[in-house]
């Protein structure tokens, strides 16, 4: 099984080498190819990415999995993140896709954890693990959670707005996924996996695997914090006109949000009986075994 994992990188220097080491360092019997997308910066990042090529290339960096290759594609002048993983997945050939911002980074053991899903399961379409959050010196600052994510409040964009969100860092998908649902549109400056979720959600489900997978790394300067009101806005567009139906998750997770511990424990119990017709599948890896259960609630305890 190959990877195709794609960074766009802009003015990343400080975090670049650590998000590079946690995919060429993955073990298993797979191959990645790795494709950095790099706009022109006012630091050291394409300096560090072609470093890393060097070794990669020369033998002396040892990789741990069937083999890596490394490719940076220097886009010139930044035109959004979204431009960039558009040109990165036109260049990849692998059977899996990902993408991760070059400050987040992969859980040693993901791909390999995915790479099993994938080969014992052809019917799933894309899978999501589990995200933690980390500082910006590294330090882990929240465990993640294996969450369901029904379909249709997937296409509706409810994931995101009224529900807890796809965190993007952890989701892998099959190639074949990302050539009927994207690229993304170019306008995009935030919010395009919100766009890409919905559209995905059209051809397949996604499933939830109960595994370490990434770390999202919170931090001043990223654009979710910076640009709030683009992030809104842009997360409204890409969803558009939706059915009255979309309402639904909108009516149980307002309370649920904005209530005390007590009542959010109440709700969730109330959840399967409230929704007795949505299955709530998802993963789990017992002894290095895939093994599918059944949620009691939209998360897993």
């Amino acid at each position: 099984m190959r990877f195709s994992i794609i960074t766009p990188a802009y003015d990343i220097a400080k975090w670049l080498p650590e998000t590079i080491e946690s995919v060429v360092s993955q073990q298993g019997d797979f191959s990645i190819e790795y494709i950095l997308v790099i706009n022109d910066s006012h630091d050291t990042t394409l300096a560090i990415a072609q470093n890393y090529k060097k070794k990669l290339e020369s033998g002396e960096y040892a990789v741990q999995c069937s083999s890596v290759s490394m490719q940076i594609i220097e886009a010139g002048k930044p035109e959004g993140m979204y431009v960039a993983i558009n040109q990165g997945f036109a260049k990849a050939t692998g059977e899996i896709f990902a993408w991760i911002a070059g400050d987040d980074l992969y859980k040693p053991g993901a791909f390999q954890t995915m790479a099993q899903v994938f080969e014992i399961r052809p019917d799933i379409m894309w899978l999501k693990g589990l995200t933690s959050t980390i500082d910006e010196s590294g330090k882990e600052t929240g465990a993640g959670t294996c969450y369901t994510y029904r379909r249709d409040w997937l296409q509706w964009g409810a994931y995101g707005m009224e529900a807890y969100h796809v965190a993007q860092d952890s989701v892998f998908w099959r190639a074949e996924l990302w050539h009927k649902a994207g690229p993304f549109p170019t306008y995009f400056k935030s919010s395009g996996d919100y766009w890409l979720w919905p559209h995905m959600a059209t051809y397949a489900p996604l499933w939830s695997i109960n595994a370490p997978t990434s770390s999202f790394r919170k931090r001043d300067g990223q654009d979710s914090r910076i640009h709030a009101v683009r992030l809104l806005e842009q997360k409204k567009q890409a969803r558009g006109k939706r059915p009255l139906g979309a309402w639904i998750p909108r009516l149980f997770f307002w309370p649920y949000f904005h209530s005390s511990k007590k009542i959010q424990c109440a709700l969730e119990a109330l959840y399967p009986f409230l929704f007795p017709f949505y299955p709530r599948p998802y993963l789990e890896l017992e002894n290095g075994t895939v093994v599918e259960k059944n949620m009691n609630t939209f998360y897993v305890h």
